[in-house]
């Protein structure tokens, strides 16, 4: 196994109130973001190194690989397995580095004033080390209900290793209660988010000298008919304004790329738009999905009449719901009990797993040590004081799962 392999040195001197369990947290932390798993990279490394921590204190962990066998999802239960328990989720990837001034080494954690810098401190591995952290006193509890571990892969391209963590979880003989989702929200409950889909469409048209376009099929021309479609589209909805609490209040439809042609002399015989739609709640995306249709299928039957060798291939990138769960309802009430926080659950727009738990039945908020506001951006860093507001949240966590009720505050 490459990279770290044992607990890392002391990240320095614990700073006036801040737990042994936040030191662990923070050496630990310092391990993980050592492992360098950018999406487009093997995080079995940091599996191998996850999973053999676990062993040292009696847990044992079940992968979940991809179909290349590089890449896995880790789901590991403590304590009874007759019992439905509490899920913690989190990913293990993180983003790439490129292009970014790093004052520090972004894979070498760096502790400053209180702060651990590097990739990944906030989103969301500072939550993942927080519960590593923890697991040497949830095996020493004497717990009423198991927690499971759900740690996924390729998160930030668009929770692709989620689904077929989210179906093991699922199966758990004893379906969990709850899933707490550790992304960053400076410990905020968060009760909704919205869901996204995105989608490549590449249209293959007939090229040919720009001097005789009567003789080719411009995909460009038919690029640019299904931005203007998709804009349409997109002020529809920016004018209902019907997501309230959400920001922005309104589904969007967002066009990220659009390239076509190779000389101004040539006939475009390709090009290729990339699109996003990020839904509410109130989102009817069978309707928007079925115009966005319409109009492919209209530009393709305007190719074919001067090319009918065109076609229009559409792919989907991206595909996890959004979040709705009631902010006032026992399984909220329960999370901001463990939070520590009195304010109201909220609504990000930014989407996570928690879509995907809560759509297999299980009630799921997103609570979690950072800012998103530090994530994907050069000198990311984490609060050794976030890490102890997340320790404590989970040291709440095992204290009411030793209750024979417990449950009680989930009705």
């Amino acid at each position: 196994m490459e990279g770290p392999s044992a607990l890392a040195p002391p990240i320095g001197s614990a700073p006036h109130g801040v737990s042994p369990r936040t030191l662990r947290a923070a050496e630990i932390l310092s391990r993980l973001v050592a492992f360098e798993t950018v999406s487009r990279s093997s995080n079995l490394d940091l599996v191998a190194f996850v999973t053999d921590y676990l062993s040292q204190h009696g847990v044992q962990a079940r992968l979940i690989h991809d179909a290349t066998k590089t890449k896995a999802s880790i789901l590991a239960t403590i304590g009874p397995r007759n019992m439905p328990g509490v899920v913690l989720s989190a990913h293990t990837d993180v983003v790439p580095c490129e292009g970014q001034n790093w004052a520090t080494p972004p894979f070498t954690a760096t502790s400053r004033g209180g702060r651990i810098f590097g990739r990944g401190t906030s989103d969301m591995k500072g939550f993942v080390a927080a519960v590593l952290a923890q697991v040497p006193d949830l095996c020493a509890a004497e717990l009423c209900a198991p927690v499971h571990l759900a740690f996924s892969y390729d998160e930030e391209l668009g929770c692709r290793g989620a689904p077929d963590l989210v179906k093991q979880v699922a199966k758990i003989s004893k379906k969990p209660l709850l899933c707490i989702v550790g992304e960053p929200t400076q410990m905020r409950v968060i009760r909704g988010h919205k869901g996204k889909i995105a989608r490549r469409i590449t249209i293959h048209g007939r090229g040919g000298h720009s001097a005789y376009p009567y003789r080719g099929a411009n995909a460009v021309n038919a690029a640019v008919q299904i931005a203007m479609g998709l804009r349409a589209i997109a002020r529809e909805l920016e004018a209902r304004r019907d997501a309230e609490g959400f920001d922005p209040p309104y589904a969007s439809v967002h066009i990220g790329s659009l390239h076509g042609g190779t000389a101004l002399n040539l006939i475009p015989e390709t090009a290729v738009l990339e699109f996003e739609i990020r839904s509410t709640p109130k989102t009817d995306l069978a309707e928007i999905l079925g115009r966005i249709d319409t109009i492919v299928a209209a530009c393709l039957a305007s190719l074919q009449t001067a090319a009918p060798e065109s076609r229009i291939e559409s792919e989907n990138l991206i595909d996890y719901p959004g979040l709705e769960c009631d902010g006032a309802g026992p399984a909220a009430r329960f999370v901001t009990r463990l939070s520590g926080t009195s304010a109201e659950p909220a609504t990000i727009s930014f989407g996570t797993e928690a879509g995907l738990y809560a759509a297999a039945g299980i009630p799921t908020l997103v609570c979690g040590p950072g800012d998103i506001a530090r994530a994907h951006i050069a000198d990311e860093w984490i609060g050794l004081d976030e890490l102890d507001e997340a320790s404590a949240m989970l040291d709440r966590l095992r204290d009411l799962l030793t209750q024979p009720d417990w449950a009680d505050c989930l009705n």
